[in-house]
């Protein structure tokens, strides 16, 4: 599980493609042997006749709002939705835009509070999060971008394959390559 998720996350955040029909039949894993008689797993994803990738400034875009959540700081996160989004009424209502990015906060916040128990497959639901923003966007009418609505649905694939897997996948540890290189390398430019 943890080469699966590992591959799926360098195809987002390093080769910029997004494999938007990743399932099970999408995905071949097989077992090598090492000469020091160790177990290696190759991942080869298939079919990726629906798959896109992101333009300069949606990367950029994935990047702050990566950044903002690792951080714990969901109302920056929350902010940068709206601000950024092609389309969105929020601002138009009073205190939408704040009440918007206290909602992301909060989201944020119960993912953070929930890595106290072990941030791992099986104690953590990205998909039920990422529903709580789907709808925090629609009551506040802040259009999620297109090429970001393919990356929202590859990783909650992700996490359902994942967790059939290993429910015991420590995410922290299998993204740490990509954390690290999105906080100290690239995405921390502005």
């Amino acid at each position: 599980a943890g080469t699966f998720v590992r591959s799926a996350l360098q195809m987002v955040f390093t080769d910029n493609f997004v494999h938007s029909d990743l399932h099970p039949g999408n995905v071949f894993v097989r077992e090598e042997r090492t000469k020091l008689n160790e177990t290696k797993y190759r991942i080869t994803f298939v079919d990726a006749g629906i798959a896109t990738s992101l333009q300069p400034n949606d990367r950029q875009n994935l990047r702050d709002l990566f950044k903002a959540v690792v951080l714990n700081d969901g109302y920056t996160a929350g902010a940068l939705m709206v601000e950024r989004a092609r389309f969105e009424r929020c601002s138009s209502i009073p205190g939408g835009k704040e009440k918007f990015a206290s909602g992301v906060q909060d989201i944020v916040s119960e993912f953070h509070d929930r890595k106290k128990r072990g941030l791992t497959l099986g104690a953590i639901r990205i998909g039920a999060l990422l529903a709580k923003v789907l709808d925090l966007c629609r009551i506040y009418k802040v259009e999620i971008d297109p090429a970001m609505s393919s990356i929202v649905i590859s990783m909650m694939v992700l996490e359902g394959l994942g967790r059939s897997l290993d429910p015991d996948l420590n995410l922290i540890k299998s993204a740490m390559p990509f954390l690290v290189d999105n906080l100290v390398g690239q995405g921390m430019k502005t």
